[in-house]
């Protein structure tokens, strides 16, 4: 389960060294081996475990090809797809194009989603939480899922 927020730096290669707290579960329960791609809705790096990639691929891959919207997701996330793994020093290398995607300079923000995690630029992160903040009561309250919701 990864959880947390933690702040990183992506070194002049391109490389960026995974938070101790995680690299002991990704080496032992996925070998290392993860996938690397962009998230379609936001301008952040999406960074999951293969064995979850693997379900979350299958689920894109079985939308509609008639649908524009699921050919755009297509291209989007299987299209920008890499995979990653960690070195013997617990980094892994961001490809350029997804660093360019993303916007990403070298301070970075990673998020642990659950099953997954989310890479932002610091800058773009910290609008993106102003934004947020705004946003979400308004969300939550017209959004029928979150009903019930307690925190």
């Amino acid at each position: 389960m990864f959880r947390g927020i933690s702040n990183l730096n992506l070194d002049a290669k391109g490389r960026l060294a995974i938070p101790t707290k995680y690299r002991d579960e990704i080496t032992s329960d996925f070998k290392g081996q993860m996938i690397l791609t962009v998230d379609y809705g936001v301008r952040c790096l999406v960074l999951y475990p293969m064995s979850k990639w693997v379900e979350t691929e299958q689920n894109i891959l079985s939308l509609p090809n008639l649908s524009e919207a699921a050919r755009e997701i297509k291209r989007l996330v299987i299209g920008h797809a890499s995979d990653v793994e960690m070195d013997g020093q617990g980094r892994i290398m961001l490809a350029s194009p997804l660093r360019e995607y993303a916007g990403m300079e070298k301070k970075l923000i990673m998020i642990g989603q659950g099953d997954k995690f989310e890479l932002w630029d610091e800058d773009a992160w910290k609008q993106g939480c102003e934004s947020m903040r705004v946003s979400a009561p308004v969300n939550i309250q017209n959004d029928e899922s979150l009903k019930g919701l307690s925190i």
